[in-house]
Order: structure tokens, then sequence, then C-alpha cells
């Protein structure tokens, strides 16, 4: 009965993690759309012509040389969740990975999984828990793949034990864009397995992975939410930066600031840090653990089955839930917490921006950042809420060769109105977020917005330094031959 339990939860899991119910990435209308359509539900579609979707290594290698042969630009893409003109290629060719969904090999004894590319992390994730065992960091949602995780970072909310998601990548098998299958290692070629991770496909299409996993029960483990609470962005800038530096025994941890605009120029601005820490596993705390998510699940999934209208302050409750969090969560709870509770598509239209930096400048970096958000909303009201979720992440790959691993997460997550972010207004924030982040050593995210100027898309993204150790381009905007 336990077992019938469990496989129940998994499958509810499976079917539910997915902050964007309103249109399906299994459509063929999808492959004409990004991550853009979140932030822009009135963007036109720009279709490929032609569509590969290998199921193997050797697949790969046929399309590769194939593409090379007629002289085609190949895109990779998965479910199309990035933002920065990385996975679109109109009227041209594009390699899919939904069939590179294989777990290939589990070595327990090395602690490691093998997985090919387009192999769902969440997925994963649930064969791995039949054994007792678990991806350290995973994607937050159910169409986030393996390959596309380790093609920009990957962070979690345990971040500050395990890294980013290419922090656990130890092997990789990659196709270059002249067909050759190559393989690299934390020991074989370890500069190049570097340069590859967070390569946004620049040096060729991944085949396979190789990455880390742990002992974990992620369904029954519980935990407790040591939660504190801010009425001001100061006090929260203060409060966080604290907790960020020192998560002590902390197995997971997120802290979100939310800024919300009131009639007559007023604003609302309310801040919260959870920390989970080991708990007893009494029936009466997974009761309640228990009950206050399926509260804030069904908020999700009811916002997405009634009109707008309606579904608008479901929203808000869900939004509040994240604000006020339960007590007791289990390890699955924390892991896709918002994706669960919160639909994109109801309400105000929605985009990311993620800074990554060193641990030192976080003050700095939040206050400046923040001030800038909260400008483009005044002077041309380009925003509606302004969230900003923190994170600590200890990462070598961000280090890159130094001695400080200690770095955190600014992800922006900010309603947006069109109206007033035009094309314009969109340039003139992100040229000036880069500013922003280059002045204080860190990096962005690369799958959301930033400058298209080459020179300056090398100093704030986190692959250039490998890449340029190869003796490459580090150039992201003609990641194909």
């Amino acid at each position: 009965m336990t077992n019938l339990i469990l496989g129940f939860r998994r499958t509810t899991w499976r079917t539910n993690i997915n902050s964007h119910k309103g249109f399906t990435h299994d459509s063929i209308d999808s492959l004409g759309y990004d991550w853009e359509r979140i932030a822009n539900p009135e963007i036109a579609p720009r279709f490929p012509l032609k569509v590969y979707l290998p199921r193997s290594t050797e697949d790969i290698v046929k399309v590769v040389k194939e593409a090379k042969a007629l002289g085609e630009h190949l895109r990779i893409r998965s479910a199309g969740h990035s933002s920065n003109d990385l996975v679109l290629e109109e009227g041209g060719s594009v390699l899919v990975t939904e069939k590179l969904n294989q777990l290939l090999e589990v070595d327990e004894d090395a602690m490691t999984a093998t997985v090919q590319a387009g192999a769902i992390s969440a997925q994963i994730d649930d064969r791995l828990s039949t054994r007792g065992l678990g991806l350290p960091v995973i994607g937050d949602h159910i169409h986030i793949t393996v390959g596309g995780f380790a093609s920009v970072g990957g962070i979690s909310p345990g971040s500050h034990r395990f890294g980013m998601f290419v922090d656990t990548v130890e092997r990789i098998e990659y196709v270059n864009w002249d067909g050759e299958v190559i393989t690299a290692s934390r020991s074989e070629n370890p500069d190049l397995l570097l340069a590859v991770l967070t390569g946004l496909g620049r040096h060729g299409v991944i085949a396979t992975l190789t990455v880390k996993i742990i002992r974990i029960d992620k369904y029954r483990t519980l935990l407790r939410n040591h939660e504190r609470h801010f009425t001001d962005v100061d006090s929260f800038i203060e409060g966080a930066g604290a907790a960020i530096r020192d998560p002590g025994d902390a197995l997971y941890e997120r802290g979100v600031w939310l800024s919300y605009p009131l009639p007559g120029g007023h604003k609302f601005g309310f801040g919260q840090f959870s920390e989970y820490h080991e708990t007893p596993q009494t029936n009466l705390t997974r009761a309640r653990g228990y009950a206050a998510y399926t509260y804030l699940d069904g908020l999700g999934w009811v916002s997405d089955h009634v009109p707008n209208q309606v579904g608008f302050p479901l929203k808000v409750l869900g939004m509040t839930g994240v604000m006020l969090s339960p007590e007791y969560a289990t390890v699955k709870n924390i892991e896709f917490f918002t994706d669960k509770v919160i639909d994109e598509q109801v309400g105000d239209p929605t985009r990311m921006y993620v800074i990554l930096a060193p641990l030192d400048r976080f003050e700095e970096l939040f206050s400046r950042a923040y001030a800038l958000m909260l400008e483009m909303r005044e002077r041309f009201g380009a925003f509606t809420f302004v969230a900003v979720y923190v994170k600590n992440i200890r990462s070598p790959y961000l280090a890159q060769g130094g001695d400080d691993d200690r770095f955190c997460e600014l992800m922006f997550y900010n309603g947006i109105n069109n109206s007033g972010m035009t094309p314009e207004v969109t340039c003139e924030l992100i040229e000036r977020l880069d500013d922003i982040v280059i002045a204080n050593r860190g990096f962005r995210y690369m799958h959301t917005l930033t400058s298209t100027d080459p020179e300056r898309r090398s100093k704030v993204d986190p692959n250039a330094y490998y890449t340029a150790l190869l003796g490459k381009s580090p150039s992201v905007a003609e990641p194909a031959p």
C-alpha cells in the first residue's frame, strides 16, 4: 500500500510541475516559440522548415554531418526555455532533443547516473527515487532537460551545498560541428568539459551526461522551515545577506522580496527567507505538510481551469503562499514550490532576469539592480510587480579557478506591461543591467536577455573564460556553424 501511495504521488507530481499549462510543449506549434511568449503572449511564431528528432548519438552525428554538407545553421532545442534568441531558426533547421530521453546507467558504487541530454531532470529524479536516490540539483519545471540545464548552469535551493548543476557533471559525450564524437570528463580533457558546460551549444550537441547522484528520499523526507519575514527592502537585504553568507546546517534555502504597485503611486513590499532544517518525522508533521501543500497545489491547478478574471486572484493567493511558506515541507515540495503553485500564464505576463555574482557583492548588486527595476517601472510603466528570489551558490565552476567559490543568485521575476516595455525600453534596461553586473564582477544566466553586443556578452557569460582557454571565440551569437 505504501508503494502504491508513493507511486500515485510521483504521478501527481509529474503531471503538475508546470507553470504554464495554457500551452503545451508537445504541439508542433510550440517549435515556433521560445520563452519569450511568457513575457509577450502576442509574439509572432518563428517556425523552422526542418526538424530533426535524433534518438541516439549516432543519429546526432548524421544530423550534424547533413546540416554541414547542406551549409545549414543548425539550432539545438528541447522545450524552448530560452529567451535570448538561442533556440529559434526561422525557415531553417532545428535539432530537437526530446527523443534523447533515456536513463542509460546508474552506478551506485561511483554514485553517478548516465543519461541522454534530452532527458527531463524531474523524470530522471523520479526514476532514481525508486532506488532511494536522486539528483542533487534539478530543474524546477517538468520540461527542463539535463542537456539544457548543463548548457546554462542550473540552480536549486540546495545549491549552497551542491553547487550548480554543471558542478555535478562528471563526464559528457558530445558531437562537435564536424560530426565527431568527443568525450570529456573531470580526468579526461577537463578543460574541454568545462568549456562545453554552459556553452549554449557553441561547441556542438551534447549527447550524454554522467552526473553525480545522492542517497535521498525526496518524497518522504520532511524538513522544517525556519522562516523570517521583512516589511522593508533594506531589512530584507540585510537579513537575506546574512542568511546566504552563513547557511549553517540548513539543507535547503531560498528568499524572495516582492514589490507590488498600489493605486495613488504607492507600493506594497514584503519579503521572506526560508531555511529548511532536519526535523523529526512524525505523522502529525507529515499531515501538516501534506495539507498545506495540497491546498497550495490546488490553487495552482484551479487558477488554470477558471476564467482569467477569477484565476488572477487565485494567483495572488498562491503568491501569498510563497511569501508565507508552510512550516513543514518535503524535499520535493521545496524543489518545485513556485512552479506547482503559480501558473505564469494567469495574470500579468512575466520575464526573468537572472544574475550570478560573488557573494561579497550581494548587497550592492541587489540594491542597484532593484533600484533599476523600480526606475523602469516608474518611468515607463514597464513592470507591474517586481519579485527578487535570492539563493546562495557554492560553485567551483563560477570561481573559474579562483579560491573563493561562494556566489549568490538574484533572479528577478517581474510582471511585464508590454505597452510600457517597448523594444527601446527593453534595450535600455538590459544594457544598464549588464553594466551593473559587470561592475560587480558578476555573470548573467545566458538563456535570459542580455546585451546583443558580443564583447559585452562575453563579460557576463560564465562560459567565456573556459572557451577562451581553448583558444576559441566566446561569442554566443552563432553557436552553430
